[in-house]
């Protein structure tokens, strides 16, 4: 059963931490792009009752300090937590769970509101990707 947890939050076991699933998720996971931000997800049966785990990753070769990189995951998971409901609710509705690793591929420092208006864009993507595998799902 999977638990849809209250408000936004963003807790422990909502974090893809198993080494062995992030590889498999990077490997063989699809892909959508944005200009700043790739999402590459899978759907998996995870340990934790909850719709998805999630990764976030900057790229060392771009943001060489740790504080930058550090800044922008901090900001990157503030807007994630606002809008996973997106992608919540139709998981919920399938059943279904999935591992997604967000990678930040923009090149300049970001504010708040970019990084925000970045991940909602590419967050309705990725719900109308769910969208059409539901509706697959029913066709057949």
């Amino acid at each position: 059963m999977l638990l849809y947890p209250a408000g936004e939050t963003f807790s422990k076991a909502e974090r893809l931490c198993r080494k062995k699933l992030i590889d498999d998720v990077y490997a063989n996971g699809m892909s959508i792009k944005s200009a700043a931000m790739v999402f590459v997800y899978m759907p998996v049966e995870l340990d934790e009752p909850v719709p998805v785990q999630v990764l976030m990753t900057v790229s060392k070769r771009l943001y060489k300090r740790a504080h930058d990189r550090n800044r922008i995951k901090r900001l990157m998971r503030e807007a994630y937590r606002r809008h996973k409901t997106l992608i919540y609710e139709p998981l919920v509705a399938q059943q279904k769970q999935m591992a997604l690793m967000i990678i930040f591929t923009g090149r300049q420092m970001p504010n708040y509101a970019y990084v925000y208006g970045k991940l909602f864009e590419s967050m309705k993507k990725l719900r109308g990707e769910l969208s059409k595998s539901e509706l697959k799902e029913n066709n057949e």
